[in-house]
């Protein structure tokens, strides 16, 4: 049985906590023994989520976001929840990559890079609940594992 390990905290929505909020994942997921990539990758995509939630969610009104950071067997999962104006990803289009970059109209890649960078990645939208993104991010299965407890996971 996999056993959860949570580490949690909530910032005003402000583009101004960007580099705490990210300073606070890598230190949990650290502190979960994720490594220095997993890190690298689950900044990358909490940063962009938070940033939409702030820019797209709150645009420009009060509110919150909550981090939480948990680690189970081989993965770290980072659950990302604001009570902003949710939005539907189904209607976020796929980045056409082969247009150059000058004829590229800014943003638009930041959902594209998040589910580049994680191996799952979920959206909840709940009225009392508020908005979730929940990241999943496999993290190595150390060479002491035996092969059969890697076909079990």
């Amino acid at each position: 049985m996999k056993r959860w390990y949570t580490v949690k905290m909530r910032w005003p929505a402000d583009l101004a906590q960007l580099g705490a909020i990210r300073g606070f994942v890598a230190e949990a997921s650290r502190s979960l023994d994720a490594d220095e990539l997993a890190i690298r990758d689950l900044q990358l995509a909490v940063d962009e989520v938070c940033s939409n939630s702030i820019r797209h969610g709150y645009a420009g009104q009060e509110g919150q976001i909550e981090v939480t950071v948990e680690r189970a067997g081989h993965s770290i999962r980072v659950v990302v929840r604001d009570w902003g104006v949710a939005f539907d990803p189904e209607k976020i289009p796929v980045p056409d990559l082969g247009v150059p970059l000058e004829e590229r109209a800014l943003g638009g890649l930041g959902l594209f890079l998040v589910k580049q960078v994680m191996d799952d990645v979920r959206f909840e939208f709940n009225d009392s609940k508020g908005n979730s993104v929940t990241m999943i991010d496999s993290l190595p299965v150390p060479s002491s594992v035996s092969t059969c407890e890697r076909a079990r996971r």
